[in-house]
């Protein structure tokens, strides 16, 4: 968007918010927040938080997607790389970051169509057989503030994932 169509419309918010009711210092006050979100809370930041010694996390150490997923291989495999698109079956295993078990499963998945949460489908790509990642998803990419059971509202998730294989 141009400045100048920005200027437009946010003088257009500003006077039909005047002429609703609203005063042009609320109305103003309501365009700044939307337009400058305050900060996550720090307890959904997973570089700034404390990890159970079992669960063996180091974030200094980890890679970090633009999503903010922060990911570190535990092992390479060998072979093919998945990527987006492929079939694959994974064991999962995931915890909050307390150490409790909150998943453990083995599953068969299509790569980016959303048939596991977002931190583990990110993941997936470049992973090869026999490739374990663990992963550190942040609330946005993995159960958010409504949470599941078992997984409270904007908990930090920590998983390790193994490709046991790509179904092509």
């Amino acid at each position: 968007m141009s400045r100048s169509v920005g200027v437009l419309l946010l003088a257009g918010v500003l006077l039909a918010g005047c002429k609703i009711g609203a005063s042009a210092r609320s109305v103003a006050e309501s365009v700044r927040t939307s337009l400058n979100p305050p900060p996550p809370p720090p307890d959904t930041v997973p570089e700034m938080l404390d990890y159970a010694a079992d669960l063996g996390v180091n974030v200094s150490e980890m890679a970090k997607l633009p999503e903010g997923l922060l990911w570190t291989d535990l092992s390479p495999g060998e072979g093919q790389p998945a990527a987006r698109g492929d079939s694959v079956e994974i064991e999962i295993d995931g915890w909050l970051r307390d150490g409790t078990r909150v998943d453990s499963s083995v599953v068969t998945v299509r790569i980016g169509t959303g048939a596991v949460i977002d931190g583990i489908d990110l993941a997936l790509p470049g992973m090869k057989p026999g490739g374990r990642r663990q992963l550190v998803i942040p609330p946005g990419l993995g159960y958010g503030s409504q949470g599941r059971e078992g997984i409270p509202p904007d908990a930090v998730l920590v998983y390790v994932v193994a490709l046991r294989s790509v179904l092509r």
